[in-house]
């Protein structure tokens, strides 16, 4: 048997796993406890406890290492660690007496609890610790010891200093602009220091809250894996997480092999201590060095995990705050291409005597992939033109920017709007192909006397026409811009006698498909036919639509951009033209 004192601060007494030993030692730190003054019956209260701890250790050790009692007293209270190096047990939430008087299982944990004021078993691999407290029941007698005594409240002062002054330099420095991962950089070599460790690991939790991100090593140079699997119970650092309790590991513990820990090429002692913040796990820490057997001070542990604790609580805040600043930029980014967007937009629709245009576009999100045009040409035609590109967002909205930006740099060809499209094929197909893209599209071209109308579709929605009595449709013959270079489009030349109303639109507006919550093919032949017989003009008409747009949108929970142009033709009533001919609005 092996005892290493430190005058009234603390004892340890190295014993077998025999019970034989166990009992020697026991009676060898409680007699240390009696000359630290305890009361005799606390004497008796500590013998009683610390015999059943360690014959529960005894009892459960397969390991030849000798098992240890680690003792401290203060001015207020007892602290005692017994560790054993076995596979451990499962400490019951609640330790109650068997209902059969004559079992012993269970009745120790019951006497351990009832004589402390905590208890509490760390289970690690191969080696557990059970940590027992209990306040002094009577004032401590006056000693001799004065000097020992005032040696020990100034080392805890000092350790309690310590601790509060790097949590105050801690708050100093998170409240820098400074990033999580650059305060956890700056902070754990101070912190494996503090701790006489040879390596110290700082993990928090994904978003996503399934992965161990790594966030700081120290050394800079260790070899740590990117990420673990949170729910793999069989790496340390992850079932530290999963059960809220410190994980011991040794040159005795034997590592899966997906487990950082396994990687190194010699022994590691240790602990994986998880981190938690407003009762939730976040992270973990993880401080060891490259020994098989490791006893490092209980108080430098204790200030490495408060410490740890709070710099968690820390990167916790401050991956929060970079979350809610970087979601304010990209808000602001989309702003300023929504608006960039909507310039690209005309600020009219042309207008004439014998023909009247209204359109209104919805995206979506800040900005679309949708886009129409409405073109006063120099002939005295007019070119009407809606676009479609596949997806949402930023990228369909980059695209579209694109397909207007050729649009008008080719209008030499609108009156022709077959070799229009066949030009804007060639120019955004490798674009369009490179991003596994594509715009489906709809020429219209009205000559000057409004009497012609030439089309031209690739893969778009057919155009609608209606003159009060039936509605035709002027399909798409081509395939979409991206999937074909060199495509001949064909186009459609219709005389518009008779024609009072023309619908161009996007498949966000009406769904081919028969459904209760969307606007079919058949309800928007039955509500074109309808404004060409009542004779509505086209802000009217645009307006009707766009409120039946609406309700069934928000009834269905739409998430579409829909977009459409509305021409009308005399006979409607054509009054004087709108001065807001084109609406946009976003969801």
């Amino acid at each position: 048997m092996h005892t290493t004192c430190q005058s009234c601060a603390g004892v340890r007494v190295d014993f077998q796993a025999t019970l034989q030993s166990a009992r020697e030692a026991v009676r060898e730190v409680v007699t240390w406890l009696d000359h630290q003054n305890l009361a005799a019956d606390e004497c008796r209260d500590w013998e009683l406890v610390l015999a059943e701890a360690t014959g529960n250790a005894v009892v459960h050790s397969g390991s030849e290492r000798p098992l240890n009692i680690e003792a401290t007293t203060t001015m207020s209270g007892v602290e005692v660690r017994v560790t054993d190096y076995s596979e451990g047990f499962e400490w019951p939430d609640k330790a109650a007496l068997p209902e059969d008087d004559e079992s012993e299982n269970g009745r120790g944990l019951f006497i351990i609890e009832s004589l402390t004021d905590r208890a509490s078993y760390l289970r690690g691999r191969n080696e557990n610790v059970l940590h027992l407290q209990r306040g002094r029941r009577t004032p401590p007698r006056p000693h001799d010891t004065s000097e020992a005594t005032l040696e020990l409240m100034t080392t805890e002062l000092s350790a309690c200093y310590e601790m509060l002054a790097n949590i105050f330099r801690l708050g100093a420095d998170a409240a820098r602009d400074i990033s999580a991962e650059a305060l956890a950089a700056n902070w754990l070599e101070e912190f494996r220091q503090l701790a006489g460790a040879d390596f110290l690991t700082l993990r928090m939790l994904t978003p996503d809250g399934a992965q161990l991100e790594r966030i700081a090593v120290s050394p800079a140079t260790s070899f740590v894996t990117p990420f673990l699997d949170l729910g793999n119970t069989h790496l340390v650092e992850s079932r530290a997480c999963i059960s809220r309790q410190d994980q011991c590991f040794d040159g005795c513990s034997v590592f899966h092999h997906a487990d950082p820990l396994s990687q190194r090429s010699h022994a590691v002692s240790g602990v994986a201590h998880p981190l938690e913040s407003g009762g939730e796990v976040i992270g973990v820490i993880t401080f060891g060095v490259n020994k098989a057997h490791w006893e490092p001070k209980a108080a430098e542990i204790n200030v490495v995990r408060s410490l740890g604790d709070f710099l968690g609580t820390l990167l916790n805040t401050l991956r929060r705050r970079d979350e809610a600043n970087h979601s304010r930029l990209i808000k602001r980014e989309l702003q300023i291409a929504a608006d960039i967007q909507r310039s690209l937009l005309p600020v009219e629709l042309p207008q004439s005597a014998a023909v009247q245009s209204a359109g209104h576009l919805t995206s979506v999100g800040e900005v679309g992939g949708d886009f129409l045009d409405g073109i006063s040409l120099a002939d005295g035609g007019r070119l009407f033109v809606i676009a479609d590109v596949m997806g949402k967002g930023v990228p369909a909205a980059l695209f579209a920017t694109a397909f207007r930006s050729n649009l008008h740099s080719h209008l030499d060809l609108a009156a022709d709007p077959a070799k229009l499209m066949r030009q804007l094929s060639r120019s955004l197909f490798t674009e369009l192909d490179r991003a596994d893209m594509f715009i489906t599209a709809q020429l219209a071209y009205l000559s000057a006397d409004s009497l012609t109308l030439r089309t031209c579709g690739a893969g778009h929605g057919p155009l609608l026409m209606s003159d009060g009595i039936e509605v035709a449709e002027i399909g798409s013959d081509g395939p979409p811009l991206g999937v074909s270079e060199e495509h001949e489009y064909a186009q459609h030349e219709i005389n518009l006698k008779g024609i009072t109303h023309i619908l161009m639109h996007t498949d966000g507006l009406s769904d081919s498909s028969s459904s209760e919550t969307q606007i079919t093919r058949e309800m928007l032949h039955f509500w074109l036919r309808g404004t060409s017989v009542a004779g509505m003009d086209a802000w009217a008409a645009r307006d009707s639509l766009r409120q039946m747009h609406r309700v069934f949108q928000e009834s269905a929970r739409v998430r579409d951009d829909a977009t459409f142009i509305i021409l009308t033709r005399a006979h409607a009533t054509l009054p004087t033209p709108n001065p807001q001919s084109l609406t946009h609005a976003s969801r």
